[in-house]
């Protein structure tokens, strides 16, 4: 469906001093490098000359684009987390808050589902966007069916639940397709100079985790900063071990909060090494609105033999 900005808030563009072009950018990806493919997709813009109260901004919310972050291989369920913190938008929301009317889920391959909550004073309050189907083949910006009000001092929590049965190595963060993302573009206003609110493990730690990795295993293999943080992450032999740290360290490593401007420049403050969020009290999971279906269900599955079948 087209996507449409609310009665009271709009993307402001042109005007004195503003650039006389826009851009699209568009990706593709054709592993299997099919020749003679052509692509007609677009996009059709309606615009007013009469400007709205307010307008309206985008913020990425999740993980930062790093290979800090990354899956085992062989994982059916590995979660990652990335936080919005109460110190960052406490610092850049105004007073009376922001209001998100629209949000873009987005993982590259891997992802299967992606959740933003909001969490004020530790306790999980509303659900901003969540799909529990995820595909990163049907992507799309959604209309949020109630605004979300941010004040000054919430969190905005993003989870990512991620697929690598079928990877035979290790999963990183980055911009590649067979790299990693956990992301949600929010639309929202009014526009702010927040831009970025989002996190990744103290690389610090991370370090310590490759140290303790090589000493468990007798050190043959080169856990050595020399060596980059995805080469390491290839050459870790993933046992039970090694999978269990490293979710552990996910779970209670301090991050490091990247708090930008659209200028790419961090609000002023200290980012590094910040505490992980604590919440104290988390949102029920929403019961299945589908009613039960009548009757016995199977406990097991039913073999059929499709031998026997016959078409009438």
């Amino acid at each position: 469906q087209a996507f449409y900005y609310p009665e009271e808030a709009g993307l402001a563009f042109g005007g004195p001093g503003s650039s006389r072009y826009l851009r699209l950018e568009i990706h593709y990806h054709n592993p299997l490098v099919f020749k003679g493919r052509r692509d007609s997709s677009g996009i059709r813009l309606y615009y007013t000359a009469t400007l709205r109260p307010y307008d309206a901004g985008i913020m990425e919310l999740g993980l930062v684009y790093t290979p800090v972050m990354a899956i085992p291989p062989g994982e059916d369920a590995f979660v990652l987390t990335g936080y919005c913190t109460d110190k960052c938008t406490q610092l850049a929301l105004p007073a009376a808050g922001i209001r998100i009317f629209a949000s873009q889920l987005h993982t590259h391959l891997a992802g299967r589902k992606v959740v933003t909550v909001l969490s004020r004073d530790g306790r999980e309050r509303q659900v901003v966007n969540a799909d529990g189907h995820y595909s990163p083949h049907f992507q799309e910006i959604r209309m949020l069916k109630e605004v979300v009000a941010v004040f000054p001092g919430d969190e905005l929590i993003t989870t990512c639940t991620y697929n690598t049965e079928d990877r035979s190595r290790a999963t990183v963060g980055g911009f590649g397709i067979l790299e990693e993302m956990c992301v949600n573009y929010v639309h929202y206003y009014p526009q702010t100079q927040l831009e970025l609110c989002k996190s990744a493990v103290d690389p610090g730690y991370l370090h310590r985790y490759f140290n303790l990795v090589n000493r468990f295993n007798d050190e043959e293999i080169c856990m050595c900063p020399q060596v980059s943080v995805p080469q390491q992450f290839y050459s870790i032999p993933w046992n039970t071990f090694n999978r269990d740290v490293l979710k552990s360290l996910y779970a209670f490593a301090p991050i490091s909060m990247h708090c930008n401007k659209s200028s790419a420049i961090r609000f002023p403050g200290e980012w590094e090494k910040q505490p992980l969020p604590s919440i104290t009290e988390r949102l029920r999971e929403p019961k299945p609105r589908c009613p039960p279906t009548p009757g016995p269900q199977p406990a097991t599955p039913v073999p059929l033999n499709l031998g026997q079948l016959r078409r009438d």
